[in-house]
């Protein structure tokens, strides 16, 4: 894909090429946050504002969600190489970008059914995973929620699934995220 290429319209479906960068590396095993496969457009890059893709990922469990080099991972897949091995997860949103897109998914209904067509089911007022962190008493970091019905950041203290969603900015020939 040509860099001039970053001007995709609203709803569409883009597919991006694969691109990581490491997040810890420890003896022969790697980290690495990822982006690639298929994303939707659901703002326009336009009079200096940043455009918006969106990738659902589903929900996963608290016990998938570690944190690896200072922020949340989740194994989304998995390299085995001669040399090591390289885990990859998706990067999660800062609970200030998560709200900017769930403010552009709520109540339009036809950009939700985009998403249903694209088997990315979403609710806007559910619970997500995001990459602000906490510590706990012996300062250790934990991963949170951002619960989007009453705009509240937490840990998870139940085994209930909470959406996982990657988000890429575009602007002017290059992706941001």
């Amino acid at each position: 894909m040509a860099s001039n290429d970053y001007n995709w319209t609203v709803g569409e479906i883009v597919n991006l090429p694969r691109k990581v960068r490491t997040l810890k590396t420890s003896g022969t095993t790697s980290y690495m946050q990822c982006i690639g496969s298929r994303f939707i457009c659901i703002r326009e890059s336009e009079s200096g504002q940043r455009g918006i893709l969106l990738k659902v990922l589903g929900k996963a469990h608290a016990d998938r969600v570690t944190i690896q080099g200072g922020e949340p991972f989740a194994r989304d897949d998995f390299d085995e190489q001669f040399n090591g091995d390289n885990y990859y997860s998706y990067p999660f949103p800062s609970s200030t970008n998560l709200k900017e897109v769930l403010d552009i998914l709520r109540g339009n209904e036809e950009m939700l059914h985009r998403f249903e067509k694209a088997s990315m089911h979403i609710n806007p007022n559910s619970t997500f995973w995001v990459s602000d962190t906490t510590r706990n008493r012996l300062m250790i970091k934990k991963p949170q929620i951002y619960n989007a019905y009453n705009a509240e950041l937490s840990v998870p203290n139940n085994d209930s699934p909470h959406y996982r969603v990657a988000i890429v900015f575009f602007y002017k020939n290059e992706l941001y995220w």
